[in-house]
């Protein structure tokens, strides 16, 4: 499999991270897959909302990827601990040095997803 270096293109593929830029469009027949964009439904999405609030990203590059990663994630395990949630993101590089505000993005978002369940 080719190296896909700092993981900026990911996309969902059935519930599980995948690289868009190294993924043979073969692969996803039949399997749901969901990008940055499908994330919101009537409105921003609370990882989407969040990532603007902490103001997550500088560039932009890295963010779709790890806008991906943490809500395959989140939809695991929406109590992920810090410990977690850094290590679930490490495929992801952000060269920019926004690491500690998308850390506090993904845990405001997972505070948002929880407060809706509760709400149901």
């Amino acid at each position: 499999m080719p190296v896909s270096p700092r993981g900026p293109r990911n996309t969902e593929s059935s519930g599980v991270p995948a690289y868009a830029c190294t993924l043979p469009i073969g692969d996803l027949a039949g399997r749901r897959v969901t990008t940055v964009e499908g994330l919101a439904q009537g409105g921003p999405h609370p990882l989407q909302r969040a990532f603007l609030e902490e103001q997550a990203a500088q560039c932009g590059y890295c963010i779709p990827g790890m806008m991906m990663r943490a809500q395959a994630l989140l939809e695991r395990n929406p109590d992920a601990s810090d410990a977690e949630i850094r290590s679930y993101l490490s495929p992801n590089l952000c060269r920019c040095g926004t690491h500690m505000r998308i850390l506090r993005a993904v845990e405001r978002a997972a505070g948002y997803l929880r407060e809706s369940k509760a709400k149901r």
